[in-house]
């Protein structure tokens, strides 16, 4: 009993210390999308409560980006923000193995505080202990009071913030994310997958509208990754099965 206490407890305390760093990463983020928010006459509550429910900090920066434009309907509005979402399908896809004797409610809790910094962490520690829900859980529970305490601070503090978009959002977000990506690239097929990402994300930036070019992006990471890796398994398994006087010859 006091083994399992403290394994419990050395999960969270390290969910605690890999996350706190990156909430200070994502406080501009947060309070850019508070000022953005009240800058497109919503009223705090909603700025809060879009938080609260929504948890997504790229899709609700594009909701209230969208809102700008009056003559933007409500549907492209609702479509664009879930063509930004579908990320997470692969992310559950990847995660669902390590869940299928949980129930019901935990897989939508995993579900609720999936977002991109707890899914990496989740990950990226898992790739060496296992899928630790205790560790997932606490990085949710800190992103989510860290994400909703610091929209709350950019709707009672954004006024001082002139210009929102003066904010270095260009650059403190794609290093946050490439903190949380570099543990991954340790393998061949990681890294030809992030490179596939990469190149298919900053293509179809430029010559995609919409944002079609995330999903298909994370769609083409996907695949080269899995055929690397299974070509690497099979590789591995013919020369486990090959004769050993075979194997001494080659050697």
């Amino acid at each position: 009993m006091k083994h399992h206490q403290t394994g419990a407890q050395s999960s969270t305390r390290l969910a605690l210390s890999h996350t706190l760093p990156i909430i200070i990463g994502v406080t501009p983020f947060a309070i850019a999308y508070a000022v953005l928010g009240s800058a497109v006459s919503l009223q705090p509550l909603e700025i809060i409560a879009m938080s609260m429910i929504v948890f997504a900090g790229a899709s609700q920066m594009v909701a209230v980006t969208m809102m700008q434009d009056p003559a933007v309907p409500m549907l492209l509005l609702v479509v664009t923000v879930a063509l930004v979402n579908l990320r997470h399908l692969l992310m559950g896809v990847s995660m669902a193995p390590h869940l299928r004797h949980t129930s019901r409610p935990v897989q939508a809790a995993v579900a609720f505080f999936m977002i991109d910094e707890s899914y990496a962490l989740s990950m990226n520690r898992m790739q060496r202990f296992g899928f630790d829900i205790r560790y997932y859980f606490t990085c949710g529970a800190v992103f989510y009071i860290g994400w909703n305490a610091l929209t709350a601070m950019g709707v009672f503090f954004g006024s001082l913030i002139s210009d929102p978009f003066a904010l270095p959002l260009d650059f403190v977000m794609p290093a946050t994310f490439l903190v949380l990506v570099m543990p991954f690239l340790s393998q061949w097929p990681n890294i030809l997958a992030a490179l596939t990402a990469a190149v298919a994300a900053v293509l179809g930036a430029l010559y995609l509208p919409g944002y079609w070019y995330i999903v298909i992006a994370a769609v083409l990471a996907a695949a080269v990754g899995a055929a690397v890796e299974g070509r690497l398994e099979r590789r591995k398994g013919a020369q486990q099965h090959q004769p050993e006087e075979d194997r001494i010859d080659a050697v």
